[in-house]
């Protein structure tokens, strides 16, 4: 509780206020990914692929998902497909498109420390927003990730990081 008084305002609601039950939280949450679809439905989001809600990715995933199944029904509803085939292919689309962060997240929640080598390109972005804001978003799927992480530009930005140091 102390913790809050570095925001007197916000501290003083909350000093003000009566706890009615203890405080509720969640560890060891499952990770899993299971299949998202059978005769007559299917899956998206949270209730085929769970993972810890650190990095705050559900509606993401269901957001994601969404868009792939209904492209899978329309497609063996148009007669262009057959729906299981359909379905696989959501499936299969849905793995490959989630892995990275699916792997990224449990680690973090593990507080698992970053690899030597993503440490390095941290240091040799922090102080260049364009860079650092490349590295986010190829991290997150929003820019393809060989954009950033390609040998040319990470050899780049290395040695402008050695340089700096020195």
């Amino acid at each position: 509780m102390r913790a809050l008084d570095i925001i007197p305002d916000f501290a003083a609601r909350i000093h003000a206020g009566r706890r009615v039950e203890r405080f509720y939280g969640a560890t060891d949450l499952p990770n899993f990914y299971r299949k998202p679809y059978g005769p007559g439905w299917a899956l998206v989001g949270d209730a085929g692929l769970h993972k810890d809600p650190y990095l705050a990715l559900g509606i993401c995933d269901a957001l994601r998902d969404v868009e792939y199944v209904a492209g899978a029904i329309g497609e063996a509803l148009s007669g262009a497909r057959a729906m299981d085939d359909a379905l696989a292919d959501y499936e299969a689309r849905r793995n490959d498109a989630s892995a990275a962060e699916y792997n990224e997240n449990v680690a973090a929640a593990r507080f698992t420390p970053p690899p030597p080598e993503l440490l390095a390109i941290r240091a040799a972005v922090r102080n260049k927003p364009e860079e650092a804001t490349r590295l986010i978003k190829a991290r997150m799927g929003m820019i393809d990730p060989a954009e950033f992480f390609n040998p040319q530009n990470l050899q780049r930005l290395l040695r402008g990081s050695q340089a700096a140091s020195v």
